[in-house]
């Protein structure tokens, strides 16, 4: 593509789609090292703050009887706690403990190869992608 046509919606795609694959390899191969799943590890990297059961199967992308199991598993091992919703006693609230809260942060900084692809870039290249990441993943919330 000559460089001054800006690219496509279409142009961009697969190369979004290998940095995402990038992102979700890395973080299955330091999910396993800590004994958890890719959805366990998701699931305890989205619990900065107490999620709705409902909001995480939606995070995960799954129904909420496979939330539900993945929770009960990570809940035996300590790494989060359900309680119920103050708002709908019928529903529960999802937080992820101490120890939670701490393997969700070492999982973040194990993701070597993501971390390295993006130390790779310049301080220019990282602050420029910086609004843009922001600003795709607001348009891909809607």
């Amino acid at each position: 593509m000559p460089a001054n046509v800006p690219p496509t919606a279409d142009d961009l795609i697969e190369p979004l789609a290998r940095a995402v694959r990038g992102y979700y390899d890395d973080l299955a191969v330091v999910a396993l090292s800590h004994g958890l799943s890719s959805s366990q590890a998701r699931a305890l990297i989205a619990l900065r703050e107490p999620l709705s059961m409902r909001t995480l199967a939606d995070h995960l992308v799954c129904d909420a009887s496979n939330a539900t199991g993945l929770i009960a598993r990570m809940e035996a091992r300590g790494l989060v706690q359900r309680t119920p919703s103050l708002e709908d006693r019928r529903s529960k609230v999802v937080c992820a403990t101490s120890d939670g809260k701490e393997l969700a942060l070492r999982i973040r900084a194990e993701m070597r190869t993501v971390h390295a692809a993006l130390e790779a870039l310049t301080p220019h290249e990282r602050a420029a992608l910086l609004p843009l990441l922001n600003r795709l993943g607001q348009l891909l919330a809607h």
